[in-house]
């Protein structure tokens, strides 16, 4: 399985390049999931219900958030009804939307996990408490568990690594925007790029 993931997209310099530049690597790569972080696609903050759709318009299966989640009002007239929007789910649980995603691909299915880190950021739900409470879930229809750890420190998203190490297939991190180029494969198979956003 391929996992094809963008992050973060920022404003609408990061949209025009989604737009031109993700039907362009799905031909080249053919990768068969698309994921995108988006929480920063409006206006550098926020995602609002267009954004979202050309995400999926341009072929992506999931979109995931993060801290600026909420910075666009309007999201809380789609999010309950954006079947591939996935916010952090380590908010509490009174908070709309919904954490994780599966989506069906030929015989196989993926969750789509997202969560955001505390150090640096914002109090909110433990991220390994969560982890642990959806890994669970998703292990009892799929082995395929991609996360989106939406997290500030380096050092929360390695931990974040080391923790689902074997659990998941794979562990993102976003919100920084900063290439690290540091992927590599942990010993119990899952992949890790603490920093690509």
């Amino acid at each position: 399985m391929k996992i094809l993931f963008i992050g973060d997209v920022v404003g609408s310099p990061g949209r025009d390049l989604v737009k031109e530049y993700v039907p362009r690597l799905k031909d080249k790569y053919r990768p068969t999931v698309t994921i995108i972080n988006g929480e920063n696609a409006a206006s550098g903050k926020g995602i609002n219900e267009k954004i979202y759709r050309s995400f999926l318009e341009a072929g992506a299966q999931a979109v995931t958030l993060g801290n600026h989640a909420w910075d666009k009002r309007e999201i809380f007239e789609f999010i309950e009804d954006a079947k591939y929007l996935v916010r952090p789910a380590n908010y509490p649980n009174e908070v709309p939307g919904k954490g994780i995603v599966y989506l069906r691909v030929n015989q196989d299915e993926v969750a789509v996990i997202n969560l955001q880190g505390r150090t640096f950021l914002p109090p909110i739900d433990c991220p390994f408490r969560k982890a642990d409470e959806l890994i669970e879930e998703a292990s009892k229809r799929t082995s395929i568990i991609f996360v989106d750890f939406h997290a500030e420190a380096t050092s929360e998203k390695l931990a974040m690594g080391w923790y689902l190490d074997g659990r998941v297939s794979a562990v993102v991190g976003t919100h920084t925007h900063v290439q690290t180029s540091d992927e590599r494969i942990l010993p119990g198979g899952t992949a890790i790029l603490p920093m690509p956003g």
